[in-house]
């Protein structure tokens, strides 16, 4: 089962690396620079971290959001 994930108020805080899911998200959300796919997921996100040659779509990886 996947679910959706709002992780705003952990991006928030921002104390430590967040570990993420491909489908969670967030208000701070924005799009990768050339991406022409704009669906509001971690995976879309400029500052969503992962391995974008592994095909596990379920994977984890990091937010990279700074102030």
């Amino acid at each position: 089962m996947n679910i959706l994930t709002d992780r705003t108020s952990e991006v928030e805080q921002k104390l430590r690396a967040i570990h993420i899911d491909t489908r969670d998200g967030c208000s701070f959300w924005r799009a990768r620079d050339g991406s022409m796919i704009q669906i509001h997921q971690c995976w879309y996100c400029a500052y969503g971290q992962f391995n974008r040659e592994n095909p596990d779509v379920h994977q984890q990886g990091l937010c990279k959001f700074k102030r």
